[in-house]
């Protein structure tokens, strides 16, 4: 049977996820006007958004490749 992924919280801005054949992250990084949601596969990022929900989509998409 195939586990579905899940989004465990570190911290209210670091978020990992459990289940995925690498390990992925959302972390946000916070810089006045250029803060982001940083996506970070297997220790190294990869992806910057401005919003979680654009961020946790790009990291979903990695976790399957």
């Amino acid at each position: 049977m195939h586990t579905k992924p899940v989004w465990t919280q570190i911290t209210p801005r670091h978020f990992a996820m459990e289940g995925a054949t690498r390990r992925i992250e959302l972390r946000y990084d916070s810089a006045g006007f250029r803060s982001a949601w940083s996506v970070w596969a297997d220790g190294a990022e990869v992806h910057r958004h401005p919003g979680f929900m654009e961020a946790r989509g790009a990291a979903a998409s990695l976790a399957t490749t």
